[in-house]
């Protein structure tokens, strides 16, 4: 039986993902975020974090949740988009402070697909019960990737916000 630390996030009311230890930065109350005009809505901020601009996401708008207005709490994120590359940051939005907790082998389950967008399955490594509720373990190079820009954005547009092929682009 193999045994992880993780980071619980709650990023809203019915979504709980999780991180391995070593990918949590920092826990940050009340951080002071700026406006980025023309982002999208669920990354249309960053965060100024020791000399570095960190894009800062909101999953309450990728998947149709209620965005919890009163939530000021940010968890700080780390990735490496290969070994030898630099450190990149992200900042997710959470309605909670985030929880250290154990996972093992057999807390394993399988991801509730009447539950889950298709979005968040690309995201996801894999899935296991803590308290009887599902966490998604969420592969932060995949969430920070072009691939998923390009379908979240897809999915956060209207077809009237977006041309649909070459075409359309040359007549805009």
């Amino acid at each position: 039986m193999s045994i992880s630390d993780a980071w619980l996030l709650e990023t809203n009311d019915s979504l709980s993902i999780a991180i391995g230890d070593h990918e949590m930065v920092e826990y940050v109350h009340a951080p002071v975020c700026f406006s980025v005009p023309g982002s999208p809505e669920y990354c249309n901020s960053v965060l100024f974090w020791q000399n570095n601009l960190v894009p800062v996401m909101d999953f309450g708008v990728l998947f149709d949740q209620p965005v919890v207005a009163d939530s000021n709490l940010i968890s700080l994120v780390v990735y490496q988009e290969e070994p030898g590359s630099p450190l990149q940051y992200v900042a997710i939005k959470v309605i909670t402070a985030p929880e250290k907790i154990r996972v093992d082998d057999a807390q394993a389950c399988e991801l509730p697909d009447e539950n889950i967008a298709d979005l968040l399955k690309l995201l996801c490594l894999s899935c296991f019960s803590h308290e009887d509720q599902p966490v998604m373990i969420l592969d932060i190079n995949r969430l920070c990737s072009a691939e998923f820009r390009d379908i979240a954005n897809g999915i956060n547009q209207s077809p009237y916000q977006r041309p649909a092929n070459i075409e359309e682009m040359d007549a805009i």
